[in-house]
């Protein structure tokens, strides 16, 4: 009960007395709070620096084993002879790794500072202010116990009271007495001992600022220097040119290699050609591109398109082959009203029936008028009938499936009322549905078992009708 109390008195204001505390207490929450994320954010900030030196170390050991010759590779057998990387690229990479390496051996020394010089003494200061917060604790509840007995006393006093509450009225106020002064005993102790210990944790703040202002400046010293050296020693421009001018550069060479890399048969019927390359451009002339299994970006679904688009479908095909068998046929004259055009497929035909000239000469329209003999009438005139009619019925569309009929067993119900559910066992539905019930009771106050579209759940009886 005094639990309850005192959770409801930190809703009721605070009396006079702690708005002089108000600013001591908000200054304590401060600090608490900055330190707090000095710690965080100065781990944070090391662990991104230990990423960034791994990293480019990888980065560049990397492009030195795809440079280096292959071990035990030769060229027998394959047709071809292999052309070695230039020795000046192969010079340029092995000192860009060991100017990688020496960087992250020196700047792994600064780094090492971060915990001793900024998350150390961030971290012993939050400890040592842990103790106070078990004062201010301590000094809150003392406060919401005098203010509960203060609004019980004065409730008393303004009622009528017989003898027996009289005396339960000095009971209250002796209760409240010794409330008041452990309240205030607890106040006063705060606020001699809070304002030292807000000093002291401001005061180390300037400390830790420096520190992480002379680590962050030998770093960014330190890997300049480095980077400017190599590009010096190098013959690479220092500092970098624009990024325009260095992707266009190297556009202009990956273009010379990006046609011969895409001929590639098993790059261009790889699994990764369907793949979107991911670029952050969703522009409309990169949604038809792709990306090959070198991470090439290519246009070959286009491609494939306009070769398709350049080959004679089967239904443009055999519109004309119709045409022709009209146009030879015995009779002579034309029909009185237009003959129905052939029905347009939605797909192209696989190029095995497209290059096969015995589908065309099987298909009953495309049959010739005269008793031409083809290359492939020398089988039996039966078993040509036979393969022409199991032809043409592969390229019938089925019929559709005949409608199973209900048995007789299952019960369905038309929903009344829209029921959006409640947990998720339930089925939700709306107004109008058909629900085929599968378990229910006599009675339509309870909840029935049922399915709809393929999903089992409970629902209420009284919002469906039979």
């Amino acid at each position: 009960m005094q639990s309850m109390h005192r959770q409801l008195g930190k809703i009721k204001p605070k009396g006079p007395d702690d708005a002089k505390v108000s600013v001591l207490l908000q200054d304590f929450t401060n600090v608490d709070e900055v330190l707090t994320s000095i710690v965080h954010t100065s781990r944070a900030w090391r662990d991104a620096w230990l990423s960034i030196l791994a990293l480019q170390l990888n980065a560049v050991t990397v492009f030195e084993e795809i440079y280096n010759p292959i071990v035990g590779a030769t060229s027998e057998g394959h047709g071809h002879d292999a052309i070695m990387t230039p020795q000046t690229m192969l010079t340029k990479t092995k000192n860009l790794k060991e100017a990688y390496a020496e960087l992250k051996a020196d700047l792994l020394e600064e780094l090492n500072l971060v915990d001793p010089r900024i998350i150390r003494p961030a971290t012993e200061v939050l400890e040592c202010i842990k103790p106070i917060k078990k004062t201010i604790k301590n000094r809150e509840n003392k406060r919401i116990d005098y203010e509960s007995y203060q609004d019980r006393v004065d409730k008393k006093r303004r009622q009528k009271r017989s003898e027996k509450e009289e005396a339960g009225l000095l009971k209250l106020e002796a209760d409240m007495g010794k409330a008041a002064d452990d309240f205030h005993y607890a106040d006063d102790r705060l606020r001699e001992s809070l304002p030292p210990v807000i000093a002291a944790a401001f005061s180390i703040l300037p400390h830790i600022l420096a520190a992480q202002i002379l680590i962050q400046n030998t770093l960014l010293a330190q890997y300049y220097t480095t980077l400017h050296n190599y590009c010096t020693e190098e013959g690479f421009p220092s500092p970098a040119p624009p990024t325009q001018d260095i992707v266009g550069e190297w556009d202009s060479d990956f273009k010379r290699i990006q046609q011969d890399v895409e001929s590639i048969n098993t790059i261009a019927r790889g699994k990764a050609i369907h793949a979107p390359m991911v670029l952050g451009d969703d522009s409309e002339t990169r949604r038809g591109s792709s990306m090959s299994g070198l991470n090439l970006r290519n246009n070959l679904a286009a491609r494939r398109s306009n070769t398709q688009s350049s080959l004679p479908s089967m239904s443009r095909l055999g519109g004309k082959l119709s045409a022709g068998a009209s146009r030879l046929s015995p009779s002579g004259h034309k029909s009185g009203s237009p003959q129905a055009p052939e029905p347009q497929r939605e797909y192209d035909e696989p190029e095995v029936e497209r290059n096969n000239p015995s589908s065309h000469a099987s298909t009953p329209s495309y049959a010739p008028a005269g008793p031409v003999r083809d290359y492939f009438q020398g089988q039996d005139s039966q078993s040509a009938r036979n393969m022409s009619s199991a032809i043409a019925a592969k390229k019938k569309a089925p019929p559709p499936p005949p409608k199973r009929i209900q048995s007789s067993n299952e019960q369905w119900v038309t929903a009344l009322y829209t029921f959006t559910g409640q947990e998720s066992d339930d089925l939700a539905f709306e107004e109008g549905d058909r629900i085929k019930v599968i378990k229910k009771t006599d009675s339509t106050d309870d909840w029935w078992d049922g399915e709809l579209r393929g999903v089992r759940g409970r629902f209420p009886a009284n919002y469906v009708e039979l």
